[in-house]
């Protein structure tokens, strides 16, 4: 009798599931449930409502999502919940938001599946369209096929092609290349970063996660690539490609307090895995030349100037490491070799070498020391920073681009104030009128993180929107700037705010000509390329 009541109940098990896989046969678009979803804003699926597409994330990948920080020393980790699925045509992608974080082991990448749509809630975001289906489970899996990557459609786009359609999604952008060709794939400062064996003696507060590689193309445009740092391929020593090729990853949307807020455009894309950088390691395969670039990463103590080698500098001009140029301070200021985040590896905290401690190369930089008024003209009323000269005479190509990386402060509070927030660039063919580059946004300076600081004014703690690492920028010169004996390019601050010192942070302080805090600001790297 036992033995017939569980035939019995496996035959009704096997009718629920036909019956199931009766329903999922009609299955909706993915486009039309994206149609529904940003009609409603909020919709609760009560009906049954069935799709079909591709896993494209990974779920013990630690790259799906921002982890979030919800004080200055906690996070919450949202990478294990949060999945991704496209159609089987690639053309509309949806981001998964997992009921219970074990549901995610589900969904293996690759896997091509059915899902009903009945109990979630879609949520429908714009600027970029975007859905996101909240309240996902095993449950909803009405079908699953184990496939490879080769049996996802292969989406090939340059970075400029990209649309909202593409937005999680799995996409190949062609023809790219790391800009800054340093360190690893995240350069962060590793004792304030989440706990991974990178930094495992040194302390770290565990409260920062993900910062940003500078990814190019062949046609000038730029996007933004988010490394979550619990990926352990991060930082393995291998440094990155040098050369070009493709990059592919999920594209995405987010903004990153800690970078600059809503500072990466319409779109980022997040490497699924280390393969995702699919570029040639070698040099010799890049896209763009060199016409001049200042990394200082060779640890010595030194600048190279038209004076010899000097321990620090004022009002001297430095030459550059790879090509030809020169560089020099504007401000009214010292400058030193300062430290920089981009080392190929950390091991467990150790100084090795020319590897710094927690992910510094000890001399890697030009640090900027100087009182916060001088980093203003006040008598043309103008921002005063850095500048750069080179020459691109006999030169032609398509493209023209200039990058750069700052931060501000000396891992401490007393340098992490008064610095100005707001800079761009400026290009100019005589050193005296300069010009905007057309269509550039200011670039917000953040600075490295520190702990805590107590002075007369109370007990400061590490600024919830202090950077984890040096930031990357880029702007595209215009082609009038080809064929010059003489181009200069400089970064300084277009407005006059500074940042303030305090937990919440404040970008709003007036800077004023008896404005004598005591500010450093960083860079790590100038480029010039071409192509």
């Amino acid at each position: 009798m036992m033995r017939n009541l569980r035939r019995f109940v496996a035959v009704l098990v096997a009718l629920a599931s036909l019956g199931a896989l009766s329903a999922a046969e009609n299955i909706t678009s993915m486009r039309e449930v994206r149609d529904m979803a940003k009609s409603a804003q909020v919709m609760t699926v009560a009906e049954d409502l069935f799709v079909e597409g591709f896993i494209v994330s990974k779920y013990d990948g630690r790259n799906n999502e921002m982890n979030l920080n919800v004080h200055y020393a906690s996070m919450k980790n949202y990478d294990l919940s949060t999945g991704y699925i496209e159609s089987l045509s690639g053309d509309v992608g949806f981001r998964l938001c997992y009921a219970e974080r074990p549901a995610a082991k589900k969904f293996p990448r690759y896997a091509k599946v059915v899902l009903s749509l009945k109990g979630t809630t879609l949520r429908c975001e714009q600027e970029p369209l975007r859905v996101t289906v909240e309240g996902v489970s095993e449950a909803n899996i009405v079908r699953l096929e184990q496939c490879a990557k080769e049996d996802l459609p292969r989406k090939e786009k340059y970075i400029g092609e990209l649309t909202d359609d593409d937005v999680y999604t799995y996409v190949t952008l062609k023809d790219c290349e790391i800009l800054f060709r340093d360190g690893s794939f995240s350069n962060v400062y590793e004792r304030y970063v989440q706990h991974t064996p990178f930094n495992k003696r040194v302390k770290p507060n565990k409260t920062m996660d993900g910062w940003a590689t500078l990814i190019c193309d062949k046609k000038g445009s730029s996007i933004y690539a988010i490394t979550n740092t619990l990926c352990l391929w991060r930082r393995d020593g291998n440094g990155v490609p040098q050369g070009a090729g493709d990059m592919q990853g999920i594209l995405a949307y987010t903004t990153h307090a800690r970078y600059g807020g809503d500072v990466f455009g319409r779109y980022i894309i997040r490497p699924v895995d280390e393969e995702d950088y699919a570029m040639s390691w070698g040099v010799d395969k890049a896209i763009y030349k060199s016409i001049a670039e200042w990394n200082w990463n060779d640890n010595k103590k030194t600048f190279a100037t038209d004076f010899g080698d000097l321990a620090s500098i004022t009002n001297e001009r430095v030459s550059a490491d790879l090509g030809k140029g020169t560089l020099r301070v504007v401000a009214n200021s010292e400058s030193i070799r300062g430290r920089d985040t981009n080392n190929t590896r950390v091991d467990a905290g150790k100084v090795e070498g020319t590897k710094g401690f927690g992910g510094f190369v000890r001399y890697g930089a030009l640090s900027v020391k100087t009182e916060a008024r001088n980093w203003w003209n006040w008598k043309e009323n103008r921002g005063e920073g850095v500048e750069v000269q080179f020459s691109t005479k006999g030169l032609s190509g398509e493209q023209l681009i200039f990058g750069f990386t700052f931060a501000a402060g000396e891992i401490s509070a007393e340098t992490s104030y008064g610095y100005p927030v707001f800079w761009n660039v400026e290009y100019s063919t005589d050193g005296k009128k300069w010009s905007a580059v057309e269509g550039s946004a200011p670039k917000k300076l953040r600075s490295l993180p520190w702990y805590w600081h107590n002075s007369v004014h109370g007990v400061h703690y590490d600024s919830i929107l202090a950077g984890a690492g040096f930031t990357e920028h880029m702007v595209v010169l215009p082609k009038s700037l080809f064929g010059k004996s003489k181009v200069y390019v400089r970064v300084v601050p277009v407005e006059k705010r500074y940042a303030t010192l305090g937990y919440d942070y404040n970008e709003n302080g007036a800077l004023r000509p008896n404005t004598m805090i005591k500010t450093v600001v960083n860079f790590g790297s100038f480029v010039v390329r071409y192509n």
